[in-house]
């Protein structure tokens, strides 16, 4: 997508993040799930219940709906956004 952009000269503000929405508890379930790591220590928290120095919107997720009908290239969901990850990991590094 970047490379699109920068190619077509397109501007202003495009969010090209993946295109499923959901929380990040689900995130978490999502990318334990991909790698087959332990579901069962993550546990849901109310974002009200953290102490964090810097507020946090309940919902941080972006609108990639400019990113959609512009680009060819589209955000990934997030399912195969994560099996992209899951297999750009077992590639041997330099």
């Amino acid at each position: 997508m970047l490379l699109e952009i920068m190619e077509r000269k397109i501007t202003g503000t495009l969010h090209t993040a993946r295109a499923t929405r959901v929380s990040r508890y689900e995130f978490a379930l999502r990318l334990a799930e991909a790698f087959k790591l332990n579901r069962d220590l993550i546990k849901p928290a109310k974002t009200d219940e953290l102490s964090w120095k810097a507020k946090r919107p309940k919902d941080s997720s972006l609108n990639v709906g400019k990113a959609l009908a512009l680009l060819n290239a589209k955000p990934l969901n997030l399912n195969h956004a994560l099996w992209m990850m899951k297999e750009a990991s077992k590639t041997p590094k330099p």
